[in-house]
């Protein structure tokens, strides 16, 4: 509970479930853990179809704005200026009905432009928290975009009351990239609802991808390491793929090229208590992204008991200890490589169950959404 007086806040995110990816659950879940310790949280998110006006969910209202959105999980430039202009002409008239005292902006471009606008008009504080395609240097295919906006994101940062990164890593490259100082406030994860559940015996060797089918993910890395483990090690391996996006049609491309049909199930966007279950059947999730801000996938798998197989990278390095919870390799590492530790540690049964005792264990120490939420309050 809030040791203060409670406190009304508005979520400013451009997606939110069941809208977006990542970033959308934070929010989500970061709204239900401050309204569970006694304050109030009003969500500023967009429209999609029949999801729109204001509506009650979690404890939260929720306002869905027009930002033409066409896909639950993509949204493009053209979205994102749709609801900059939508979330600015519709916040001052939110924040004076539900006498919004504190801001938290999702991404610092297009959250922050509606926060910062909404602060010219009202003067109420805001946040900016980080999420990682936000930062320069994450994604290079956005690099004039980085460059072209840098004027506009310093402004939004130099104006907040705080800046935010889900990692270190992430908090290093915003700091290379502009002048001022973020905090790290990590992603938590619902340790009740994702935990372990029991293993057969002998399970089979399951490979578990997680998250939006983006060059991003590199999910086909994922797809290689399968192929390497079933031809060079003659493992009747096989993998589930959960979730969508436009490397999908490639990813169905090479796994039908390799013969792979049979042994990877492309499964779209479950629903969380699906994918929940698959966290406790898989015997490790495969993370090979080639950025990330940090990944609320790999803090679900680790809760659940999952060890996480994973790229060498700042950001999952801090989550990942390797023969501790997971392991860790680098972008350029040979495959063949890879597959070999894999089919070591499903070998090794003793050493699995070790790993995922001890994954489960930090995971419950330092990531609960309350713990998360309290460290938000203090900042203000």
């Amino acid at each position: 509970m809030n040791a203060e007086r409670p406190v009304t806040y508005l979520l400013i995110n451009y997606e939110f479930p069941p809208l977006g990816a990542g970033a959308a659950s934070a929010s989500k879940h970061l709204g239900v853990a401050l309204s569970r310790r006694g304050n109030r949280v009003v969500v500023l998110t967009s429209a999609y179809k029949h999801l729109c006006g204001v509506s009650e969910e979690d404890g939260m209202t929720v306002i869905r704005v027009p930002a033409w959105r066409t896909s639950i999980h993509r949204s493009g430039i053209i979205q994102m200026t749709a609801y900059i202009l939508a979330g600015s002409r519709h916040a001052p008239r939110i924040a004076q009905a539900y006498q919004i005292e504190r801001v938290l902006a999702f991404f610092s471009i297009p959250g922050g432009v509606v926060a910062r606008w909404l602060q010219h008009r009202r003067s109420i504080p805001y946040a900016v928290l980080l999420r990682g395609g936000d930062v320069p240097g994450t994604e290079p295919g956005l690099r004039v975009f980085y460059k072209v906006l840098t004027g506009l994101r310093r402004h939004i940062i130099h104006h907040a009351r705080y800046v935010s990164a889900p990692s270190l890593g992430l908090k290093q490259l915003s700091e290379q990239a502009d002048p001022f100082t973020v905090q790290v406030i990590p992603n938590g994860v619902d340790c009740e609802y994702f935990k372990p559940g029991s293993k057969s015996e002998h399970p089979p060797l399951t490979l578990l991808s997680v998250g939006r089918l983006h060059p991003q993910k590199n999910v086909a890395c994922m797809l290689e390491i399968l192929l390497a483990i079933r031809t060079q090690f003659d493992i009747p391996a096989t993998a589930r793929v959960i979730g969508d996006g436009p490397e999908r049609r490639n990813l169905e491309k090479f796994a039908r090229r390799h013969d792979l049909g049979g042994a990877v199930s492309f499964e779209g966007w479950l629903p969380r208590t699906q994918v929940a279950a698959a966290y406790r059947s898989a015997t490790v999730l495969v993370q090979p992204s080639r950025y990330e801000g940090m990944s609320n996938t790999i803090l679900e798998a680790l809760a659940s008991g999952l060890p996480v197989v994973a790229s060498r990278i700042p950001e999952n390095m801090e989550l990942i200890e390797p023969e501790r919870n997971g392991l860790l390799f680098d972008p350029n590492e040979e495959v063949s490589k890879i597959a070999q530790a894999i089919v070591g540690l499903y070998e090794r049964p003793d050493l699995w169950t070790q790993m995922s005792i001890q994954a489960r264990e930090r995971i419950a120490m330092k990531y609960s959404w309350d713990h998360v939420a309290e460290m938000y309050e203090n900042c203000f």
